[in-house]
């Protein structure tokens, strides 16, 4: 299945942010006519977003009904529409729902407080607010997840946001992969008084050992020197001459 850019204004082939083809098919006749959208779980999870926001922006913008919720995974527009058209509706809810209003990039995730809904990006750092006006955000206010719990396409959305910091080598500076601050900085802020004070102790301690331990090397070394000299008594000449060859005796 053919894979395009998630901003298809974008026209690089390297730009790293794919996501499927919309597949759709029409099916029935007459006042029952509906278009089955075929991948759109595929596609919403690329996006990183429920797909039931999909689908009601659809059904928004066409002015049908959709199935929201469905137990089979068969997300259903009443009428006959094309896979082009959707498409094109597409470009829209990701301009409004999913790209930073700042730097343009779909590293997303949705976030509800106090009846406010905000984009947190994850590649540029920025909040911003998606398309307030548009009937979408009433209902992702009404649907939003309950407290404490992380929608499933949000995880997705950080886990895609962690890649591509370890890919750029911007990730673990601060937190672990699993947001927990990293070993050096754990601890509260104050600090403890009594083990700053033994730290210190002990650094001393080893500084002292170590310098003890490097004189008493150097005195075995000492100890261990063999003193080299020639010995000119009359018995060492005489001993040598005696182990010249005979060719050298004189």
């Amino acid at each position: 299945m053919a894979n395009v850019n998630i901003r298809r204004d974008v026209s690089d082939p390297f730009y790293r942010y794919k996501m499927e083809r919309l597949q759709s098919k029409i099916e029935g006749k007459g006042n029952g006519i509906k278009t089955v959208i075929v991948n759109l779980s595929n596609v919403a999870d690329q996006l990183a977003r429920p797909p039931n926001y999909v689908i009601k922006y659809f059904g928004f913008e066409l002015g049908a009904q959709t199935n929201i919720d469905p137990k089979d995974d068969r997300w259903i527009i009443n009428g006959a529409h094309k896979a082009g058209k959707l498409q094109d509706y597409l470009d829209g809810f990701i301009n409004k729902f999913v790209l930073c209003k700042s730097c343009k990039n779909p590293e997303t995730v949705v976030n509800v407080k106090d009846g406010d809904i905000f984009l947190d990006c994850k590649a540029c750092g920025q909040h911003t607010h998606p398309d307030l006006r548009h009937k979408l955000s009433g209902f992702i206010l009404k649907n939003a997840p309950k407290k404490g719990k992380k929608d499933k396409s949000n995880k997705k959305a950080e886990r895609r946001a962690r890649r591509e910091a370890e890919r750029n080598g911007t990730a673990g500076s601060d937190d672990d992969a699993n947001g927990h601050p990293s070993p050096g900085e754990s601890g509260s802020d104050k600090g403890d008084d009594d083990g700053d004070v033994g730290n210190d102790a002990g650094s001393d301690d080893e500084l002292t050992r170590r310098i003890n331990a490097e004189a008493r090397e150097l005195n075995e070394i000492k100890e261990k020197e063999v003193e080299w000299s020639v010995d000119m008594s009359e018995e060492a000449i005489k001993a040598r001459a005696q182990a010249l060859p005979d060719d050298l005796k004189q």
